[in-house]
């Protein structure tokens, strides 16, 4: 039987349902006048008059000879076809050393073609049943332009498939030349799959050749995911056709990636952070988690990200820095609290103390008492309303709860609200994604009221915060409920995805600029200050012994080892992701799928630069 285990994750628990066969659709709007659902609007490519010169752009920054001692994915296995019985080094899809400027510029559609008869699968753990189910990918159409010798796909962020199981994210390549190549240009770029309804995570890479006109065939291979439920390999080649033509908004698409190059935060491999401070033991980032399990981690200190990690089965990933991690619960913090703090900072400081009921209908429905539970109350994860107390056994009872058995907004809704009153808002930390589901709903709601009803809470954080901040544009989506084809409400407490760029800029605005870009005062500092556990008055509730839970921060407070008391507020997500925020300015995150949670080690070498006493 065909089985897909669509896996939605979160903090610290699982949930596994299986739904029908695992495959890939990527299926994307290539040409005026045709429409599919997708995540942000689908370029346009005029095939009836012959390309333009490419727009200005950074222009390329390659000055290899091209001289490139090539032995896997030559200009021969890409052009005339081999057999492969497994993904190749990685290293042959990457940028070479000696990389020339490319001799061609690419504008238009790439098409895969034959695609249910091309492919492999190798599951490494999991259902064995998806190898003879699923070996292929299905029928491919991409809309690409080049800067430089950047290759830029025009529609980023999660892309929404027609397929009923899987959406796509692309991020953008490169482009250069090789002596060896007979006149052609080789392009690769990264890609990954994601599970529809969920956050799981394949990072893949496909790479070819093209001219003007012609392009080879297309090898493509998945070798690294952040997911507990599948590890996979995928790999095939596959033929395809170049369909050139002027992309409308290619000049558009230029400028906005040139201005994301120009953004990016300063960054450096994690072994330079021990030249730059001597002393310090580079290999406390990253220690506590299994090596095999870890999609990349970072340190962020004195405005440079240090970056390890981004290994695959296959040797390092191509594109470290556009390698994508699911947030999991992590989102909880960096868009539904940041979300409540925004609103704050805009509207009013009594927005955390609205209440529940006034903002979202469905409360009256509740068989527990939302009478006056808070949006604070329900972001603390403290409602008051559940059935146990016991750790996680609320989250993770799957058979009984009906929120984790459908991806509709009015089931989703109602089963949110489907728990007993048991203590006083505000005093009992119960952890229910349900609840942050709630609250989502309530910030959206109570937003429409001030701005209208076209007004959307994810919309809200993307223009007040993401954009200014200038984080990646493939955060500029959301996994929302399947409601006129998944363009529902936002879970909130899921469906985000990181490059590590993105959580260094994060990080930066929450805990070293205190809510301010380029000056201005964009998140309501009190509430932040609540989170990051700087007001001794406000900790929020209480976890156990030492941990605290505040507007969807996870804390713990260390007594010994430092001259005083120190908190170290956490954005954490279920697989394995931590995104910690030091007292001294500093950062540490990483991502993995392992459920492995730890930052001592890196906390204790961070003290060694800022001491977080001070």
């Amino acid at each position: 039987m065909p089985v897909l285990c669509k896996e939605i994750t979160l903090n610290k628990t699982a949930f596994m349902r299986c739904q029908g066969m695992l495959a890939l659709v990527l299926v994307l709007l290539l040409a005026a006048g045709c429409a599919a659902p997708t995540a942000m609007p689908i370029p346009t490519v005029d095939l009836s008059s012959p390309s333009p010169a490419p727009a200005a752009s950074l222009g390329s920054t390659l000055s290899g000879t091209g001289d490139v001692s090539r032995t896997l994915l030559t200009y021969d296995d890409l052009m005339n076809g081999f057999v492969a019985s497994s993904p190749v080094d990685n290293a042959a899809l990457a940028l070479p050393a000696q990389a020339a400027p490319p001799e061609h510029s690419f504008e238009g559609r790439l098409e895969l073609l034959g695609e249910d008869a091309a492919g492999e699968m190798l599951v490494l753990f999991g259902d064995p049943e998806q190898e003879r189910e699923v070996p292929h990918l299905p029928e491919s159409d991409f809309v690409f332009v080049q800067s430089g010798d950047y290759l830029v796909p025009v529609q980023r962020g999660l892309i929404i498939a027609e397929h009923p199981y899987w959406n796509l994210i692309l991020e953008p390549g490169r482009v250069w030349s090789e002596t060896g190549d007979h006149g052609y240009s080789r392009a690769s770029f990264p890609f990954a799959l994601v599970w529809k309804g969920s956050n799981a995570t394949f990072n893949g890479v496909m790479t070819f050749l093209f001219d003007d006109e012609n392009i080879s065939n297309i090898w493509y291979q998945v070798t690294q995911e952040t997911t507990i439920s599948l590890k996979a390999n995928m790999w095939g080649l596959l033929q395809a056709d170049y369909h050139p033509g002027p992309v409308l908004e290619a000049a558009q698409v230029r400028a906005a990636f040139d201005q994301e190059l120009l953004a990016r935060f300063p960054s450096k491999p994690i072994e330079q952070l021990a030249e730059n401070y001597p002393g310090v033991d580079a290999t406390a980032f990253g220690r506590g988690v299994t090596s095999a399990t870890m999609t990349w981690y970072g340190f962020v200190v004195n405005g440079v990200n240090y970056v390890g990690g981004c290994q695959t089965r296959y040797g390092p990933y191509p594109y470290c820095e556009a390698m994508r991690a699911p947030s999991y619960s992590t989102a909880k913090s960096a868009f539904v609290s940041v979300a409540l703090m925004r609103l704050a900072q805009k509207y009013g400081s009594n927005v955390p103390d609205l209440l529940i009921r006034d903002y979202v209908p469905e409360a009256a429905e509740s068989p527990g008492d939302w009478s006056d539970v808070t949006f604070n109350d329900t972001l603390d994860m403290a409602s008051g309303n559940y059935r146990t107390a016991v750790y996680m056994v609320d989250e993770e009872s799957w058979d009984t709860d009906p929120f984790w058995s459908s991806e509709y907004y009015p089931d989703l809704i109602v089963a949110a609200f489907n728990w007993p009153h048991s203590a006083p808002p505000g005093t009992r930390w119960v952890y229910r994604t349900s609840d942050t589901f709630i609250v989502t709903r309530a910030l959206h709601n109570y937003l429409q009221t001030i701005e209208g009803p076209g007004a959307d809470i994810f919309e809200f954080v993307v223009d007040e915060v993401y954009k200014p901040l200038q984080i990646s544009p493939g955060t500029y989506t959301v996994l929302r409920t399947r409601d006129e084809d998944w363009q529902g409400q936002p879970y909130g407490g899921l469906g985000q995805w990181w490059i590590p760029d993105d959580l260094a800029k994060i990080t930066t605005l929450l805990n070293v600029d205190d809510g301010m870009i380029d000056g201005r005062q964009i998140l309501h500092p009190d509430v932040l200050a609540a989170a990051l556990q700087r007001n001794p008055d406000d900790r929020g509730v209480d976890i156990g012994p030492g941990s605290k839970y505040n507007n969807a921060f996870w804390a713990n407070v260390y007594r010994s080892g430092y001259m005083c008391e120190v908190w170290v507020p956490q954005m954490l997500g279920y697989s394995g992701i931590v995104v910690a925020l030091f007292p001294n300015g500093t950062a540490y995150y990483y991502a993995s799928d392992n459920r492995e949670f730890t930052w001592d080690a890196a906390l204790s070498e961070a003290n060694k630069i800022i001491p977080m006493c001070q």
